[in-house]
């Protein structure tokens, strides 16, 4: 009877520890900016994504026009839709916003530090970073 009542307690701990891990992991939703691609340390302020997990939406804007896509994320894995975008001409944002949307095919997984949250292909490379707007 013991052995069966410490059976019993042992999957049930571990079972309250698995629902910890998985309560902890980093939701993306709400608003945030890209603040780096490769090839741009710096980019404009107004480059902006927005997550809506209830619908698996991502909408912003790159700069120049505005898009969306559909995504899914479980845990650190993330996927995208090739996403839909207005076709309007800025010069000199066209190859910030190609290299932002040609990304999201190759996007796997993401990981993030407080607010910041780096976006990586299947390869682990590095293709943006995203910075939670605290509203």
């Amino acid at each position: 009877m013991k052995k069966i009542l410490l059976l019993i307690l042992s999957v049930i701990s571990l079972s309250c520890a698995n629902t910890i891990d998985t309560v902890t992991e980093e939701i993306l939703d709400g608003n945030y900016r890209v603040i780096t691609i490769p090839g741009h340390e710096s980019l404009p302020r107004d480059i902006v994504f927005n997550f809506n997990p209830m619908a698996s939406k991502l909408s912003g804007n790159t700069g120049c026009n505005d898009f969306s896509a559909h995504y899914n994320q479980q845990g650190n894995n993330l996927e995208f839709s090739t996403p839909m975008n207005t076709r309007k001409y800025c010069k000199g944002k066209m190859e910030v916003e190609r290299q932002i949307l040609s990304s999201f095919e190759k996007v796997s997984k993401l990981d993030h530090t407080g607010n910041e949250f780096v976006i990586y292909s299947n390869n682990d490379v590095p293709l943006m970073t995203l910075i939670k707007i605290e509203q």
